[in-house]
C-alpha cells in the first residue's frame, strides 16, 4: 500500500468513526442518526470496494477487536512491539496492519473514554476510581 493511499485510508477510518460516535449522541433524532449511519455506510462501501479492501477490513477488525477484547489486544500489542524493538519487524504483520493495530487501540481508547462521558450509566466492564 503506497504512503498516501494509507494516509487517506487512516484519515477517512477516522472521520467514519467520528460520524459513528455523532450517531450515538444522546438526544440525536431518527433521521439524523439515520443520515450519519448512511455517511458510515458510505466509507465502508468505498473502502471495501476498492483496491485496498483487505487493509480497510484488518483495521475495522482490529477497532473491534480492541473494543471487544482490550485486555488480549494489549497482550498481543505488547508482543508485537517487543518483536519490532528487538528485531525491527513484528513477527507476522506488515507495517500497515502494525499500525492499524496502533490506530485502532488509540481510538477503542478514545471510544472508552467518550462512551464514560455521554453514558455514565452504562456498565463499562472498565474500574471505575473512587
Amino acid at each position: 500500500m503506497h504512503r498516501e493511499h494509507e494516509d487517506m485510508m487512516r484519515s477517512d477510518f477516522h472521520d467514519r468513526t467520528t460520524l459513528a460516535w455523532q450517531a450515538d449522541r444522546p438526544g440525536i433524532t431518527n433521521h439524523e442518526q439515520r443520515h450519519l449511519h448512511a455517511q458510515v455506510a458510505d466509507y465502508d462501501q468505498r473502502w471495501t470496494a476498492g483496491p485496498h479492501a483487505t487493509e480497510w477490513q484488518y483495521l475495522t477488525n482490529a477497532l473491534r477487536d480492541w473494543q471487544d477484547r482490550p485486555d488480549d489486544m494489549d497482550s498481543y500489542l505488547a508482543v508485537l512491539d517487543y518483536q519490532r524493538r528487538a528485531f525491527g519487524q513484528p513477527e507476522g504483520v506488515s507495517e500497515t496492519q502494525w499500525q492499524s493495530l496502533v490506530q485502532a487501540h488509540n481510538i477503542a481508547h478514545e471510544d472508552r473514554i467518550r462512551q464514560r462521558m455521554h453514558h455514565p450509566d452504562r456498565d463499562l466492564g472498565l474500574e471505575r476510581w473512587r
